[in-house]
């Protein structure tokens, strides 16, 4: 079928005219159309013999109903569940390198996604991390529960893929990625692409999942469409004209429409984090002669860097290994510390990889069983990774050092290194206001030191920064945003904060962002520490605050101070009646610090004052405190 010209098409509607309508259509968009306007040609037409013929008005069958030449793609739904934002960021992602395949996606959150949708959903790709062991992020609850429990569909219809986003260096890895896979699995849906399981480094694998089950789906809509005969421009321009001239073409041949193939595409998912050497421009101890902690004010310039935070985000560090750990992995691996190895590709010496680029500190499942399958000769390797219990056991204050003395075997630079994890960076909590600080970001980091298997140990990313690095020093950092952990949009808002030792990282951000800003909005800190005298961290910084009215009220627990231990949770159980009264008023609360212990019992004294102020049972309780979560209005930064 050849182009027609534009003399043969109606007034206006030559090919400058239909590129015009045409230009911001996708592919998919300019089947339906050709499809549709053939369609409405072969109908006219039809209506036109009808009408001219009595015998055949009598005998022609009823007018032909519209019939696009190729089925609008199924519905796609990218549903996700983040704590952070990653997931979140993954989705978005995602969803952009589908449109660029002609698919049509529909980004949902799982905190907004009512879960009577999932026996409704007919191509599903769900994308969620996983909170400390093996807990779904605050968004992924409901729908997580929803899933698992009595109530959930059949799904026979649905077709899926799942995005696992997760931390090694924790026993459940992946867990709430895995539990969703095998749940609807088990409900009858079928895999588009097996699940993908990704460390903290998370973009490569990310973008490899999304291109393997995005082409999987283009593919299909590509291969269920009918073909495009030698213009699909001309079929297009001459059904248009056989419609807009009123079916006058009544013989007009069916065309075939071809899908174009889908373009190379760069990687749905990019590592957009700005990396930048920082120079170190202050470094303080902050406790006091005598204290049982040890922790740093550092202070880091980004001038020139074009990286932005905002209070709430954190800052990624990339650690190097300390020399005398790298000098031990070394001796008990029996290797020589000049020994080539390659690593992605480049050749360097074993020193340089194990300094600046594996972890060595920290012993995770993954390495566990790497080495134990070049070690069948230890039966306690094997054993250990039966079960969560015994390799939680095993793997306390284990590093490599440990596995490679206790366990020996002969084995090259290249096999080590194909062992051991890449040396991920450390996300610490931003502790400073852009607008109170601009071009520097600052950091609380506690040195973490211990003694293990007869060994002294040392975290890897805070003793880096605590021994290693001096003024004038420049450490590699990026950005990580934080997406939920944020102040009220509103500055209007009441604020709540718990942050004991470290975790007052943030609080320090949101005050001073605050103070800056002339929010209006009243700021409440809840601070602990071991004693008065000497933990007190940025006491003066708060006194400061208080005495300007840019903090509310701050109430202190210094749990050493006294016989009894006292912490946060017990100042917030003594001010039980004006913390509901906030929370009544709107305020947001928010709770920073350690996860295991911390966490868990300032969440059970918030129960507590709920269910004592409201007058309530404990399942009312529950309820507000589920209803603050979903409303973002309870949020935490934990580790």
């Amino acid at each position: 079928m050849s182009t027609p010209s534009s003399s043969s098409l109606p007034i206006g509607l030559d090919d400058k005219a239909l590129n015009e309508l045409t230009a911001n259509l996708t592919n998919q968009q300019l089947l339906w159309l050709s499809g549709y306007l053939y369609g409405r040609a072969a109908e006219t037409a039809q209506q036109s013999v009808a009408a001219n013929s009595p015998a055949a008005a009598v005998a022609a069958p009823a007018a032909a109903q519209p019939t696009p030449a190729a089925a609008a793609p199924s519905r796609l739904t990218i549903l996700y569940g983040s704590q952070t934002g990653n997931s979140k960021k993954v989705a978005l992602q995602t969803a952009e390198a589908a449109r660029q395949r002609g698919l049509e996606p529909t980004v949902r959150d799982m905190n907004d996604y009512p879960t009577r949708a999932l026996a409704s959903e007919q191509q599903l790709l769900v994308i969620t991390s996983t909170q400390g062991e093996g807990e779904p992020p605050i968004a992924a609850e409901d729908l997580h529960q929803f899933l698992l429990g009595p109530r959930a569909p059949k799904l026979p219809a649905l077709r899926y893929s799942v995005l696992a986003l997760g931390d090694k260096s924790y026993l459940q890895f992946c867990q709430t990625g895995i539990e969703f896979d095998e749940r609807l699995a088990a409900l009858g849906a079928q895999r588009l692409a097996d699940r993908v399981e990704c460390d903290v480094e998370f973009q490569e694998s990310a973008a490899q999942w999304a291109d393997r089950v995005l082409d999987v789906l283009a593919q299909e809509v590509a291969t269920a469409a009918p073909e495009v005969g030698p213009s699909t421009g001309a079929a297009l321009a001459q059904a248009a004209a056989v419609s807009l001239n009123g079916g006058s073409q009544a013989d007009l041949s069916v065309f075939r429409v071809t899908s174009s193939p889908v373009p190379a595409l760069k990687p749905a998912v990019q590592h957009e984090d700005v990396q930048f050497d920082a120079p170190l421009l202050e470094k303080i101890q902050l406790n006091g002669r005598g204290s049982a902690k040890e922790t740093y004010h550092l202070e880091f310039s980004l001038e020139g860097s074009g990286l932005q935070y905002e209070p709430g985000d954190a800052l990624m560090v990339q650690p190097t290994n300390r020399p005398e750990l790298v000098a031990d992995v070394v001796k008990a691996a029996r290797l020589d510390a000049t020994a080539p190895v390659q690593l992605k590709g480049v050749e360097l010496n074993l020193t340089t990889a194990l300094t600046e680029h594996l972890e060595l500190s920290v012993l995770t499942r993954d390495v566990l069983e790497r080495y134990a399958a070049l070690a069948p000769q230890y039966s306690e390797l094997r054993e250990a990774l039966l079960g969560t219990t015994q390799l939680q056991a095993f793997l306390y204050g284990r590093d490599i050092v440990d596995l490679l003395t206790q366990f020996p075997i002969d084995l090259s630079a290249q096999h080590l290194a194909a062992v051991l994890r890449p040396l991920p960076a450390r996300a610490y909590s931003i502790a400073s206001s852009p607008l109170a600080h601009p071009d520097e970001v600052h950091l609380t980091v506690g040195a973490v030191r211990y003694e293990a298997h007869g060994r002294q140990k040392h975290g890897a990313c805070s003793v880096y920064q605590a021994d290693h690095l001096a003024i004038g020093d420049t450490a590699r950092v990026w950005v990580d945003r934080n997406e939920y952990f944020k102040l009220p949009q509103n500055p209007a808002t009441d604020i709540i904060m718990v942050g004991p030792g470290t975790g007052v990282a943030p609080f320090r951000s949101f005050v001073a962002e605050r103070a800056e800003s002339g929010a209006p909005g009243r700021n409440w800190l809840f601070f602990g520490n071991p004693e008065f005298t000497t933990d007190f961290l940025y006491q003066t910084e708060w006194q400061q605050h208080l005495k300007q009215g840019s903090l509310a009220r701050l109430d202190l627990a210094f749990s050493r101070d006294q016989a009894e231990k006292i912490y946060v949770q017990h100042r917030l159980l003594e001010q039980a009646p004006q913390v509901f009264k906030w929370l009544e008023d709107g305020a947001y609360f928010y709770v920073c610090g350690d996860k295991t212990r911390m966490a868990a019992d300032v969440r059970k004294a918030l129960l507590t004052i709920i269910e004592q102020q409201s007058g309530q049972d404990a399942d009312y309780a529950a309820d507000y405190l589920k209803q603050l979560k979903k409303s973002r209005r309870y949020l935490e930064d934990v580790y």
